[in-house]
């Protein structure tokens, strides 16, 4: 795993990112993302769940805009979603 847990919180706001999380069924297509996010300014890595050439789910801070041309790009093959906190009910 690289990156923390911690919450961005309003840093991330601030340089116009947000928090989501991605995940998809291909590990591969997930671990190209990841060494793409690397070299990405617009884009950081919080954390990468699984193993580094075989990742399971990706969290990283990136522009809504960005995640939108994501969403479009890859479709069903990547679920692309928020990544707000869980609150008890």
């Amino acid at each position: 795993m690289t990156g923390s847990s911690n919450d961005p919180g309003p840093a991330a706001s601030r340089s116009g990112r947000e928090p989501y999380i991605i995940g998809g069924q291909d590990p591969g297509l997930l671990a190209e993302l990841a060494e793409r996010f690397r070299e990405d300014p617009e884009v950081t890595i919080r954390r990468i769940l699984g193993a580094p050439d075989r990742p399971t789910l990706l969290a990283v801070d990136l522009p809504p805009a960005r995640a939108e041309a994501l969403r479009a790009q890859y479709g069903n093959r990547l679920t692309i979603e928020p990544d707000i906190p869980v609150e008890m009910f």
